[in-house]
C-alpha cells in the first residue's frame, strides 16, 4: 500500500466494528480461499495477488490483495499487500505486513467492512493527489516567475542561461564565459525572499568574474588537511 502504516491503522479502527467475526470453514479451505478471492476481486479498487506459498497446507492466507493508487504508475510490490487470513480460532482477520512481520491485525465481521475500508483508502489517495496537484501548480507558478525574471535580465545584460526544476527548487545555470558557468539554486520555500535579490546576485557574480575573481562552492569537509580554520571568535 502507498499509505503510511499509521494511516492504515487509523482506517482499520474506523472501518472495522467489534461485531462477531466471520468464521472460516477450515474443512474446505480451497473453496474458502477461492470464495474470498472472488469477493475481493469484486470490490472496486482491489487487485488480487498470488503467491505460491499460499498453496502450502500450513498457510493461513486465504487471499492477498493490494489497493493501488489509481493516480500513480508505481509498480506493485509485495510489501503493499494486505492479506485475509484465519487465526487459531478460525476467525477471519485482515493483516498488513512489513518485512515479513505482521504490523496490524483486525477481525473481519462483514464484507461491507472491507468495502468501506477500501473506499476510505481510495478517498485518502484522492485527497493526497489533490494536495500534490495544488503544490505542483504553486511550484510551476514560482518556477515560471523565476525564469521570467532571469530571461528579462539575460536579454538586458546579454548572457546565456539554462534552468531546471525539481520538487524543491529551481536550478539556474548562468554562463560566465564560453567554458564556465555558475549554478544558483532557488528553493521554493524561500521564493519570496530570494526572488527580489536574484537580479543583484547574478549581476554581482558576473561583475566579480569579469574582474578576475573565481569562486567555487565546496563541502566544508573538502578543506585541505594541511590547513586549519581561522575561527572568528579567536580574532
Amino acid at each position: 500500500m502507498k499509505l503510511p502504516l499509521a494511516s492504515v491503522r487509523k482506517l482499520f479502527r474506523e472501518d472495522f466494528a467489534e461485531d462477531q467475526p466471520i468464521v472460516v470453514d477450515r474443512a474446505n479451505l480451497p473453496a474458502e480461499a477461492k470464495r474470498w478471492q472472488m469477493v475481493i476481486a469484486a470490490i472496486d479498487g482491489c487487485h488480487v495477488t498470488k503467491h505460491p506459498g499460499d498453496r502450502d497446507s500450513r498457510s493461513r492466507t486465504l487471499c492477498r490483495f493490494t489497493i493501488p493508487n489509481p493516480d500513480s504508475d508505481d509498480q506493485y510490490l509485495r510489501r503493499d499487500e494486505l492479506r485475509l487470513e484465519y487465526d487459531s480460532e478460525k476467525r477471519l482477520t485482515l493483516h498488513a505486513y512489513r518485512y515479513r512481520e505482521s504490523q496490524q491485525i483486525t477481525m473481519v465481521s462483514s464484507v461491507d467492512e472491507l468495502k468501506n475500508f477500501v473506499r476510505h483508502v481510495l478517498e485518502r489517495y484522492a485527497r493526497r493527489s489533490a494536495a500534490e496537484n495544488k503544490r505542483e501548480k504553486i511550484r510551476g507558478f514560482k518556477s515560471r516567475a523565476i525564469v521570467a525574471q532571469v530571461k528579462k535580465l539575460a536579454k538586458e545584460e546579454q548572457f546565456d542561461f539554462a534552468a531546471t526544476t525539481d520538487t524543491r527548487k529551481v536550478k539556474l545555470f548562468v554562463k560566465l564565459a564560453n567554458h564556465e558557468m555558475i549554478e544558483i539554486q532557488v528553493p521554493f520555500k524561500q521564493f519570496e525572499q530570494v526572488l527580489p535579490k536574484l537580479k543583484s546576485t547574478i549581476l554581482h557574480l558576473r561583475e566579480l568574474y569579469a574582474e578576475g575573481l573565481r569562486f567555487k562552492m565546496q563541502p566544508v569537509g573538502r578543506l585541505p588537511w594541511t590547513l586549519d580554520w581561522i575561527e572568528h571568535e579567536s580574532l
